[in-house]
């Protein structure tokens, strides 16, 4: 026997093995490689997904993934905000949206894959092979009552003629561009929506200065506060003005610190409270907001300056609860 034929019989009978014998290979059924042609229902009817495991459950497994994988993917144009949304006039975060945005998907994610039906399975020495199948026009339906419930939210929003609405209509229609974007992927349609993004950004870019002026009924607020309110207000073209000024809106303000019970030397559990209550010039309530941080510190003082990231979150987020009646915008 040569050498060379040796080498070749030296790394067969390694590879033999290493991999075992052909026969412990489970062979693929057919419909797996090729489902939709042999699962007609798979093109027009149902969004089919196969796995394969060592098990049925985690071939079921491996599926379900695949699906979530399918609808958490974030399409730039849905899930990210456009370059002109992008910019601070709308008092808008982009890595907070985007979070949100993420986060919400998901969470959709999981209830949809809990819709997956098996439609064929099969154990092949000791391997499992799964079909699952998620109906269409059910899902799309589920995505379509959504996107039209949030689409009306933003349209009776609008009617409330106050910018203060506009950072959460224009959160919305991010969230409803991703829905969107889903639906047609199921239903192969569109819908109309009654507020598109570029009705808001030419609002947005349409904003004349307006202004306002902050008070302090009963103790003066921490000027840290009156920072943070006027950083959050002004991408809205609002200005803080003296009473003095005439401005076309007050705005109350109140900062609450409420300790609570806390077992431990040196430290005080305290609920920092913001509260704010609009008014027009004839004294008339337009909206209350309040936001509040639980914070552990040595200090009331401390407290309070670990409570100021979580309270502008929950401004940013609620800004027009302060815009409940219609206003002269």
């Amino acid at each position: 026997m040569n050498i060379r034929l040796s080498f070749y019989i030296l790394v067969f009978n390694s590879l033999t093995q290493l991999l075992g014998p052909a026969s412990a290979f489970a062979q693929a059924p057919d419909w797996l490689n090729d489902f939709q042609k042999s699962n007609p229902e798979c093109v027009a009817q149902y969004l089919c997904i196969a796995g394969e495991g060592a098990s049925l459950a985690q071939a079921i497994s491996s599926a379900r993934v695949e699906v979530s994988k399918f609808f958490q993917t974030k399409i730039k144009s849905s899930s990210e905000m456009t370059t002109n949304s992008q910019q601070p006039g709308v008092g808008l975060d982009r890595a907070s949206v985007n979070e949100w945005t993420s986060q919400t998907l998901s969470e959709e994610a999981e209830e949809i894959i809990s819709g997956l039906e098996i439609k064929r399975q099969i154990e092949l020495d000791d391997h499992a092979y799964v079909l699952m199948a998620l109906d269409r026009s059910k899902t799309a339906l589920g995505f379509k009552e959504k996107i039209k419930a949030l689409d009306e939210q933003n349209a009776k929003s609008l009617e409330l003629n106050s910018r203060l609405t506009y950072p959460k209509i224009l959160k919305n229609i991010i969230l409803i561009e991703a829905y969107l974007e889903r639906y047609t992927l199921l239903s192969n349609q569109s819908l109309l929506l009654k507020v598109k993004r570029e009705n808001i950004q030419d609002k947005i870019n349409g904003l004349k200065p307006l202004k306002f002026t902050i008070i302090s009924p009963h103790k003066k607020l921490p000027l840290k506060f009156n920072h943070l309110i006027s950083e959050i207000l002004s991408p809205l073209k609002i200005i803080f003005v003296a009473r003095k000024n005439n401005p076309q809106y007050v705005l109350h303000s109140e900062l609450a610190t409420e300790e609570q019970y806390f077992k431990v030397e040196g430290f005080k559990k305290l609920n920092i409270v913001l509260r704010l209550e609009l008014l027009n010039t004839s004294s008339q309530v337009l909206g209350r907001l309040s936001a509040q941080s639980e914070q552990m510190a040595r200090s009331n003082d401390q407290a309070i300056e670990k409570a100021i990231p979580e309270i502008k979150e929950l401004l940013l987020e609620n800004l027009d609860q302060l815009s409940t009646i219609k206003m002269n915008d």
